[in-house]
């Protein structure tokens, strides 16, 4: 949908465009007669809109065959390295899940361990095993807070790779299709509008 709605708007500012630039033309070519503006005599109708036609055909297919597959391809190898960094996060959500599952075990196995040891020798084994928990609980909690920080500075580098990724594609098909780049300002305010929108 996104790509359709970028071929739409490339393809309606190329038209217009053209339309500027054939009119453009046609007013510099020297006309017989009196004054007036050349394009609005009816006799070069024909010349204006064949030259508008071959122009419009030439940029279409111009964008068609060679800057949007371009774009298309960057979008997508994009798309692809997003996907297998969140393939990542979730494999490393799923490892932290195992780790906290086999402490969960450990700690477990480590209560009814103490449970018989304190039968035997109540106050030296309550001591010892407090401290055994203390420390899983902050080994666990010290791992899941890495592994979490983990996945949210993979989460934020991807989207800003797609931030600036969909800011170099912006730059470069508004400067291939006007003839100037736009200022770094004007593309973030854009992304900013087209975020809030979506």
């Amino acid at each position: 949908m996104t790509n359709i709605l970028m071929h739409s708007r490339i393809a309606g500012l190329a038209a217009a465009v053209l339309a500027f630039g054939a009119g453009a033309a046609m007013a510099a070519e020297p006309h017989g007669g009196g004054g007036g503006m050349p394009q609005l005599d009816p006799t070069s109708f024909p010349s204006q809109i064949f030259w508008l036609i071959v122009s419009f055909l030439i940029l279409f297919l111009l964008m068609w065959k060679v800057a949007l597959p371009r774009v298309g391809e960057v979008i997508e190898q994009r798309q692809q390295k997003v996907s297998a960094d969140l393939e990542r996060a979730e494999k490393l959500k799923e490892e932290v899940d195992q780790i906290a599952a086999g402490y969960e075990k450990l700690l477990a196995d480590a209560r009814a361990d103490a449970n018989e040891e304190i039968r035997k020798a109540q106050d030296r084994i309550k001591a010892d095993q407090d401290k055994k928990l203390e420390r899983h609980d902050t080994e666990l909690a010290t791992m899941i807070s890495e592994a979490e920080k983990r996945i949210d500075d993979a989460r934020t580098a991807a989207l800003a790779e797609i931030r600036e990724v969909a800011s170099e594609t912006a730059t470069a098909a508004v400067a291939k299709l006007v003839g100037k780049a736009p200022t770094k300002k004007a593309i973030d305010s854009a992304l900013d509008s087209a975020g809030k929108e979506a």
